[in-house]
């Protein structure tokens, strides 16, 4: 997968910018902060995700002074050009693929997919489980349309089940019917995730030790209310029986996969009570770069891989072992503030200066 073109018009501090980008190839952006370096790989992982890792309110993105934004992309995807554009305007996002309107957000996500690293990721192993829930259902949103479809279903169920047990008189009946019918969904989501996470940490264990020249090793624990190597669905029966009367007096579901978790550990200690900064890094850039290698084996091709404020707070032997784990043929896009030699690559790079909302090809002025 590669990004051929991107078009911006009142995005940020971009005006009107028309960018061409090779394919397989590492473009760096370089340029003095808040020049607008961020904001062209925002555009990118807009067109991906259809939101913004830096806000929440789209309102924002708007230009100064203008009313809406457009965001236009030409895709390669497994050999077929794919035209993509978003346009933000009173409110909403109007969404067009090859020039033809796109009704629903599942038919967009994904078409266009790129995996970011940003310094805001290593909040991630200190956040609320709600923010690694958040990542693994985003990726499998991406990977899996029976996923997608079926998550939908569960918290559709969970939030009609809550409705129930707020209800004066609950209807047993139908809570009964529903939950059995959460039991069911479940069932497959936990299998799906747990098969996502095992694949993802034996992919990120195998590049992690290039950071620490061997001498850490990386390992990730689900944590779901159920033993996944059981019958899961008669663990969940047993989990809501026991947990009923509780749930109809608290008026809510207090168990299922709305509750799982994720933890990350270096040589078996939690990360969040022993890793340094730079530790956390390593391991977050190993994360992304084994989730690429899990989007290759699932889909077929390799993602755009998206690289912000990388080289920062990485020592000499990090940043190799970073640049050696990068995989063939696959499109990237990094920032920086930093000077950054051509030499420490052993593939095709091409420069960009960004400044005051303008790029253009090559650095100047280092």
């Amino acid at each position: 997968m590669n990004i051929q073109k991107l078009k911006l018009s009142d995005y940020r501090n971009f005006e009107t910018a028309s960018f061409s980008f090779d394919p397989d190839t590492i473009h760096i952006f370089w340029g003095k902060n808040a020049q607008g370096k961020t904001n062209l790989l925002e555009s990118i992982y807009f067109l991906s995700h259809l939101r913004s890792w830096r806000t929440s309110k789209t309102l924002s993105l708007i230009r100064h002074s203008q009313d809406s934004f457009v965001l236009e992309g030409t895709i390669e995807n497994k050999g077929r050009l794919e035209k993509l554009k978003t346009v933000f305007s009173q409110g909403k996002k109007f969404l067009y693929r090859n020039d033809k309107p796109v009704r629903s957000f599942s038919e967009f996500v994904g078409i266009l997919n790129a995996v970011l690293f940003s310094p805001d990721d290593l909040t991630l192993f200190s956040d609320s489980p709600k923010e690694r829930r958040k990542m693994i259902d985003m990726e499998l949103v991406k990977l899996s349309r029976s996923y997608t479809s079926l998550l939908s279903q569960f918290q559709k169920l969970l939030k009609e089940r809550s409705a129930i047990l707020k209800s004066w008189k609950p209807d047993e009946i139908l809570l009964s019917t529903v939950t059995a019918q959460m039991i069911e969904a479940q069932a497959v989501l936990i299998v799906q995730r747990r098969a996502f996470i095992t694949l993802l940490e034996q992919k990120a264990s195998e590049i992690f030790p290039r950071f620490s020249q061997g001498k850490e090793q990386l390992s990730i624990r689900y944590k779901t209310c159920v033993d996944p190597d059981q019958d899961i669905r008669e663990q969940l029966r047993q989990i809501y029986d026991s947990t009923l009367e509780r749930d109809r007096r608290m008026k809510t579901t207090s168990a299922g996969i709305h509750k799982d978790d994720l933890e990350f550990y270096l040589n078996g200690k939690l990360i969040t009570q022993t890793a340094s900064q730079g530790q956390k890094r390593s391991v977050m850039l190993a994360l992304k770069i084994g989730l690429c290698q899990v989007i290759r084996e699932k889909t077929g091709q390799n993602p755009v891989l998206l690289l912000d404020d990388v080289f920062s707070e990485l020592d000499e032997s990090r940043r190799q072992g970073l640049i050696a784990s990068f995989p063939e043929e696959i499109q990237i896009f990094i920032t920086t503030a930093e000077p950054v030699s051509p030499g420490w690559f052993k593939r095709p790079v091409k420069f960009y200066t960004v400044d005051h909302g303008k790029m253009k090809e090559g650095i100047f002025d280092v």
